[in-house]
């Protein structure tokens, strides 16, 4: 479903215009999504981040299709944008049905008109923190046009996050985003140790950790901490 350049850049140049630093992270992020799903021919979009707590937290959705397709990814730890977020990819999905990566969240998310995804990663301080999707409610055939909108876009909610970090501290979000920024890097090398002691990817091993912090109701930083620590304790003996 190729997108129009030049709508593309002229919805752009809109959202650049509004000023959306004035109403607030949490409302600027919702009409970002909100317009991503007026631009592309989808049924809708979503945003999901690291969050302080179970680690995956969805921020914004277009509807209601899309609010069920970020809380069985955020539920699962499976889905397109976890891929795109861990991994730092981006992952077209044609079909969600005929995809086995995603056989966990499939029946769910389908039932509620979601069968094609494209998850690409958004990125502060060089991490990935999130990821921004759309999705269609028949299978679709993802192409170089739609990645490079969304990429674009997701560009965009890396300005509103780095102006929210400087200049709003109440804000719940922006106390996610933060966590997100603080906490990447450790999340990421505890990541990398148990996908080699546990022979795994990097979902399954990140999922690894958001299980053991519910188990234990840990942050999933402190549980990543406790991971290095423990692998840097056998190193040096």
């Amino acid at each position: 479903m190729p997108v129009n350049a030049e709508q593309l850049e002229k919805t752009l140049a809109n959202i650049r215009e509004s000023h959306y630093e004035t109403v607030g992270v949490a409302v600027a992020l919702q009409r970002l999504v909100d317009s991503v799903q007026a631009l592309f021919d989808v049924t809708g979009t979503g945003l999901m981040f690291i969050d302080d707590g179970q680690a995956l937290r969805y921020v914004a959705a277009s509807d209601e299709p899309g609010r069920v397709l970020e809380v069985a990814q955020e539920e699962h730890g499976v889905g397109p944008c976890v891929d795109a977020l861990i991994n730092d990819v981006v992952v077209p999905v044609d079909d969600v049905m005929s995809d086995p990566r995603y056989e966990a969240i499939a029946s769910t998310v389908a039932a509620r008109g979601v069968r094609a995804v494209l998850g690409v990663p958004v990125h502060v301080g060089g991490s990935a923190v999130g990821s921004l999707n759309a999705y269609s409610d028949k299978p679709t055939s993802w192409d170089d046009t739609d990645v490079d909108a969304l990429a674009k876009f997701a560009s965009i909610i890396e300005t509103i996050i780095a102006t929210a970090l400087l200049s709003e501290r109440q804000s719940h979000v922006v106390e996610q985003l933060e966590f997100a920024l603080q906490n990447r890097v450790t999340i990421e090398r505890a990541v990398g140790v148990l996908m080699a002691r546990q022979n795994v990817d990097a979902v399954a091993a990140f999922n690894v950790l958001r299980s053991d912090a519910r188990r234990q109701r840990r942050k999933v930083a402190a549980l990543a901490q406790d991971v290095l620590d423990e692998f840097a304790a056998l190193t040096d003996g």
